[in-house]
């Protein structure tokens, strides 16, 4: 190999230049950020000093967990109230369903029957939830249109279903046909609210977050559920361990969740054309082309010219 050869193969090698890290510091607000792109294109950050006081990392750490990215932005105005009124939903309806439990196991442990029967009873019981779901999603082409008021009803359907479980001690030789009855009106109750809680969630979406909102609003419902079976816990050791107190705080409790879900859909802007809608739409054009109607036979009567853009 002569000494052009080589030059010439010495040209050819690309010129590899050091690999130099990207990175940078932000500081807002009392923290500093450490933000650097990895090796694989991916945006890492480290926390490195945060001098705001404890109470506004607390809210910060609250927010993060359990409202969308971007919160305020990121979502369409009504979305806290929402939030507010489902957070109290779920803890009156987790409480709830504690006290409708241990009703149905004391009305299942008064049936004069063995074991065995008891067992097939309470299968039976939960199998007429199923029944429920499957009658209630054939109604699901009627629930786009209307997810409010599917909403509503479903909420309505849930606290029957549980009002007649916590009633069940009452007629314990009845115990399959009550619980199975109120089992079957939960059951469609959860087919109705699953399937409206994507229209629901969709109309506060307003950065294309829907995944995180869905998220968010079930971490909510998650850690008030768990705070309700806390209280409902409390509650059937104490003041609802008898039959009386089942009956005072059932209804109580019950009248506490359907309300919050009312006030949750009033704050929804859900924005679909259901058949009042539609009407009062149609009624408004009808109403306005009668209106165009009548002013063109009084300009011809009056033999006054008119163009169509006037009209």
């Amino acid at each position: 190999m002569n000494l052009l050869d080589m030059i010439m193969m010495r040209k050819k090698e690309p010129d590899k230049t050091p690999e130099i890290p990207v990175y940078w510091v932000e500081t807002s607000d009392s923290v500093s950020r450490h933000f650097q792109f990895q090796p694989d294109g991916q945006l890492s950050m480290k926390l490195l000093d945060d001098a705001r006081p404890v109470y506004r990392r607390v809210v910060e750490s609250f927010l993060s967990k359990f409202f969308p990215s971007g919160y305020p932005y990121s979502v369409n105005e009504g979305y806290l109230r929402y939030t507010q009124f489902r957070a109290l939903q779920h803890f009156s309806s987790a409480a709830l369903s504690v006290l409708s439990t241990q009703s149905l196991l004391f009305a299942a442990g008064l049936r004069p029957t063995p074991a065995q029967a008891t067992a097939v009873s309470w299968i039976l019981k939960d199998g007429m939830q199923h029944v429920g779901k499957l009658i209630c999603s054939n109604l699901g082409a009627r629930m786009d249109s209307e997810p409010k008021r599917w909403r509503i009803l479903a909420d309505v359907l849930y606290d029957l279903g549980t009002g007649l479980e916590v009633l069940s001690p009452l007629c314990p030789h009845l115990f399959l046909e009550v619980a199975g009855l109120g089992n079957f009106a939960k059951g469609m109750a959860v087919v109705a609210a699953r399937a409206t809680r994507l229209p629901i969630y969709s109309s506060f979406a307003k950065e294309g977050n829907l995944s995180d909102l869905f998220a968010k609003g079930e971490a909510i419902s998650t850690l008030f559920n768990v705070l309700g079976l806390g209280v409902g816990i409390h509650l059937a050791s104490t003041f609802c361990s008898s039959m009386q107190g089942k009956l005072v705080a059932g209804p109580l409790l019950s009248i506490v969740h359907v309300c919050c879900v009312v006030e949750e859909m009033r704050a929804t802007p859900v924005n679909t054309l259901n058949p009042q809608r539609t009407a009062m739409i149609v009624a408004d054009f009808v109403k306005l082309r009668q209106g165009k109607y009548q002013a063109l036979l009084i300009l011809d009567t009056m033999k006054i010219s008119y163009s169509q853009e006037d009209l």
